[in-house]
């Protein structure tokens, strides 16, 4: 079983209860958590609405129940748009390991040391012109 969140765009006009029925009636009540965020404007119409209610759910369940859900989500009319997001496999989610030990330099001569860098005439020009003020 993964974690999954989904977020959901229902059309206004349709009731919460009929939207609670069809999602339960596909994914177990006791593993989801189903939020009402808020019914606000969209960025641009769909299905010539510029409204829609907005639900973010976290489930877990199975791949199987998922697929299904989405293929049934896809059917509904009242259903604007939907986005169904793995957490386990998500990648920018778990931290990034820290490898320990000594890290070279991006360019680094063999010792670990930076190499030279020559100035330009506009650095060197620079650098007198405020040693003569001072």
């Amino acid at each position: 079983m993964s974690n999954y969140e989904i977020m959901i765009l229902v059309n206004p006009n349709s009731s919460e209860e009929d939207f609670k029925s069809f999602l339960f009636s596909i994914l177990k009540n006791e593993n989801t958590k189903l939020e009402k965020l808020e019914r606000t404007e969209i960025a641009y119409p769909i299905k010539k609405l510029s409204r829609a209610n907005y639900y973010l759910i976290n489930t877990k369940a199975e791949p199987t129940v998922i697929s299904e859900l989405t293929r049934k989500l896809n059917i509904n009319k009242s259903i604007l748009r939907s986005l169904v997001i793995n957490l386990d496999s998500e990648k920018g989610l778990k931290p990034k390991k820290v490898r320990k030990g000594s890290r070279k330099l991006p360019f680094a001569n063999k010792d670990g040391k930076k190499p030279f860098v020559k100035q330009t005439k506009d650095q060197g020009e620079k650098e007198s012109i405020k040693k003569e003020e001072k």
